[in-house]
């Protein structure tokens, strides 16, 4: 018995082609809106000392302490265990007092 190939092929059309690429860039807007909201990236406030501690580049909470203790400014306290702390704030202390 012999075996039989078939190939079979199809070209979309340039408005096919189009479609396709808008429904991508749509998904992909979306996409990154939801990460950018979900990370708060796009938000001034840092809302603890761990959050702090990962934007300064995954630094150590003692070394966050060490920053405090030498006047990295810190916000409103929400409460005895919250601290909010602005990202404007913390880059121009560390960029006068480095």
């Amino acid at each position: 018995m012999q075996t039989v190939q078939v190939e079979v092929s199809h070209t979309l059309s340039p408005e096919q082609l189009n479609a396709i690429s808008q429904q991508v860039y749509a998904t992909t807007l979306e996409a990154i809106d939801r990460a950018r909201r979900d990370s708060e990236i796009d938000s001034d406030l840092i809302f603890s000392k761990a959050s702090l501690a990962r934007y300064l580049d995954n630094c150590s909470e003692s070394y966050v302490e060490e920053l405090l203790a030498k006047g990295l400014p810190k916000g409103k306290m929400l409460s005895a265990r919250k601290t909010v702390f602005s990202k404007r704030a913390v880059k121009a202390w560390l960029l006068e007092n480095n």
